[in-house]
């Protein structure tokens, strides 16, 4: 089933969401004590406005309830305002307010930005990441979107294969942190 992600979901989702963060090799995440990181992902996640709030998390479940994958988006408008929300957490978890952990534009104007796609390891291969995949046009579509955009790691064919399945096609290449990206889009 899939279902828009509630506060409590975060236990579940923060491992399926840590693959991603731990693919990216950002410098700015790794020097962060594991402890202190994941107390600002919560903090972040049961926020209202945060990129990775439970309100931007739509979530696959097994047959408990329990999310086994995991979709973030926002729209382009929003991209300014999601890391913002974040900043006033960094004295709950110890963090100078100068950290800086995301800083690079990902989505562009006009666009419905999937910034995050992942499914815990344990399911791989089931077609979790597709079916939240398909749920994106429907989203997009309700809030006045005709292009759905993502960013994929030139390093991930696997993921580049199911994005140019579903459609997507490569417009440009970007730095994002570290690491080097395809951005594709879809129209719908």
């Amino acid at each position: 089933m899939i279902r828009k992600a509630k506060r409590d979901d975060f236990p579940f989702i923060y491992p399926i969401l840590k693959q991603i963060f731990e693919e990216m090799d950002m410098a700015s995440i790794k020097k962060l004590p594991e402890d202190q990181f994941y107390a600002l992902m919560k903090q972040g996640f049961i926020s209202d406005y945060y990129r990775y709030s439970y309100r931007r998390i739509w979530v696959h479940t097994n047959e408990e309830n329990i999310p086994n994958g995991m979709l973030t988006m926002y729209s382009y408008e929003d991209q300014k305002i999601i890391d913002f929300a974040l900043r006033k957490e960094y004295a709950k978890v110890g963090l100078p307010l100068t950290t800086v952990i995301f800083d690079d534009q990902e989505a562009w104007p006009n666009e419905w930005y999937i910034d995050a796609l992942a499914v815990s390891p344990k399911h791989w291969g089931e077609g979790i990441g597709q079916k939240l995949l398909d749920i994106a046009p429907k989203i997009a579509k309700e809030r006045g979107y005709s292009i759905i955009s993502l960013n994929v790691d030139k390093e991930n064919p696997r993921a580049q294969k199911l994005y140019a399945y579903k459609g997507f096609k490569t417009t440009k290449s970007m730095t994002i942190g570290d690491r080097v990206y395809d951005h594709m889009i879809k129209e719908i």
